[in-house]
This record gives C-alpha cells, sequence and structure tokens, in this order.
C-alpha cells in the first residue's frame, strides 16, 4: 500500500510541475507591461502569451484568459478573445505595438522579440519522461 502511495504522491508531483510548466508559457511573468499602457488583467495575458509564441490560436488565448476561472459552471464564449484582443490593439497602436490577426490562424505579435525578456522554461527531464 506504501508503494502505491508513493507512486500516486510522485505522479502527482510530476504533473503540478507540468502544469506550472504551461501555465508559465502560457502566462510569463517576466514580461514588463508599461503602466502608461492601462491594460487590464485580460490584455496583460493576453500581451504575455503573444511574446512566447510566433503565433498563438485563439485557443490558447482562451485558455489563457480562463484556465484558472473557479467558477466552472458558467460557460464563456471564445468570442470574448476577439474582442480582448481587439481592445488590446487600440491601447497599444499609439505605442508602436503591433498585434497582427491572421485569419483562421491566430494571433502575432511584431517584433515580439522586443518585449520577452527571457526564454520560454525550459522542460525538466522528469517531466520530459513522463510527456
Amino acid at each position: 500500500m506504501d508503494d502505491l502511495v508513493d507512486m500516486l504522491r510522485t505522479e502527482n508531483e510530476t504533473l503540478r510541475e507540468r502544469v506550472r510548466q504551461l501555465e508559465a508559457l502560457l502566462l510569463p511573468e517576466d514580461i514588463e507591461i508599461p503602466m502608461e499602457w492601462r491594460l487590464v488583467n485580460a490584455e496583460r495575458r493576453i500581451f504575455a502569451a503573444l511574446t512566447r509564441r510566433e503565433i498563438v490560436t485563439k485557443d490558447m488565448l482562451y485558455e489563457a484568459l480562463y484556465c484558472d476561472r473557479l467558477d466552472l459552471d458558467k460557460e464563456i464564449e471564445i468570442n470574448c478573445v476577439e474582442s480582448h484582443v481587439s481592445k488590446l490593439k487600440r491601447k497599444v497602436k499609439p505605442f508602436g505595438v503591433v498585434i497582427i490577426s491572421r485569419r483562421f490562424v491566430g494571433y502575432s505579435l511584431l517584433n515580439r522579440e522586443k518585449y520577452a525578456h527571457t526564454p520560454p522554461v525550459p522542460v525538466t527531464k522528469a517531466v520530459a519522461r513522463h510527456g
């Protein structure tokens, strides 16, 4: 019985680490967003996600926005992502930030390397073996 508990505990720790790494890829904490952009939390999350990947799909942004919501009984329409991106585009445009909409593909940030300060979180060997 102790072996089973130890195995489950180890698996749980591995899964928690994988979730942490995936969340760090979606919502990096190392992105500096100027206060004068006046972004709300959803816009900050979208901008951070755009700095991490060349192309970010609407589904990825939906996960970045709502993966940590506790009110799971309320379904949020995926079209709300487009609304947030549209507002974000308007707010950052005066500062020379360009977000490109790629129809049927997703969104990308022009010169994204300018905004990201560190590389994405690497996958550890323990996680790589189980993934």
